[in-house]
């Protein structure tokens, strides 16, 4: 039976430290699981944000180059002492989330910003160097993909339009939609569901982000900060670890 790491929105921007992901490669290394579920909102991507564009005060510190360095530092840095000690690191596999999404968004709305020398690029993620498998979004939506018995994505829409699903029973909600076991990210908070009469696990991941968000508010309190580790996987079944961010940082710090 197998272990995975879960993690989800740990938004990587520079103005917040990415020492988070220092202290998580450690806990990689030692804990040696057989593969890490990145499921997205991985990068924040706060340049191409489509809500300050009438604030200057936001925007005059925010820029594409910084971003996009800031995230391919996080990613780094999660590998990094696997690969100073010339370790074999476990799989990798990566799901686009919604603020991933935001650079294609970008093009779609200016095709001329485009180029991977001197434009915006989906291809400055290097999720082809960081991620043995990498599931972007599908008919506009994010991908669903299955391992060992578990269906990941970013999130679960429901409905004929997609909203995700959410509130308070967001996990039963991902039963009820999936009928199977499903982890998703996406709202920051967390949650779990068991349906053992049918195998099945509802699991929503919380986030792995380093600082709070102005827009917010109250809600930041709602918000579990840390990873999720699966113990003993085997057929959608699991018994689920969650490790706090807190609880990383005292460890590994």
């Amino acid at each position: 039976m197998k272990r995975a790491v879960v993690l989800t929105c740990a938004h990587a921007s520079p103005e917040t430290s990415n020492d988070r992901f220092t202290w998580l490669g450690k806990l990689l290394y030692d804990l040696k699981p057989d593969y890490v579920v990145d499921l997205g909102d991985g990068a924040d991507m706060k340049s191409l944000n489509s809500y300050d564009t009438r604030k200057p005060e936001a925007i005059v510190s925010q820029s594409y180059e910084k971003d996009i360095d800031c995230y391919n530092d996080a990613m780094y840095r999660m590998r990094e002492v696997f690969i100073k000690q010339r370790r074999k690191r476990p799989s990798f596999f990566g799901f686009e989330g919604n603020h991933e999404a935001r650079i294609k968004t970008a093009l779609s709305l200016d095709p001329r910003l485009e180029g991977k020398k001197f434009g915006i690029s989906f291809k400055h993620l290097n999720t082809n160097k960081w991620f043995d498998e990498y599931h972007e979004y599908e008919n506009g939506a994010p991908a669903i993909f299955n391992y060992d018995g578990v269906d990941y994505a970013h999130y679960v829409g429901a409905g004929n339009f997609g909203r995700p699903i959410s509130g308070v029973h967001h996990a039963f909600g991902l039963i009820q939609a999936r009928y199977r076991s499903t982890t998703v990210g996406h709202s920051h908070k967390r949650g779990i569901y068991f349906k053992d009469a049918v195998n099945a696990i509802g699991l929503v991941a919380g986030c792995y982000k380093g600082s709070n968000e102005s827009w917010a508010g109250q809600a930041n309190q709602d918000w579990f900060r840390g990873i999720v580790i699966k113990h003993n996987i085997e057929d959608g079944m699991y018994d689920p670890e969650f490790i706090s961010m807190e609880r990383i940082k005292r460890e590994y710090a």
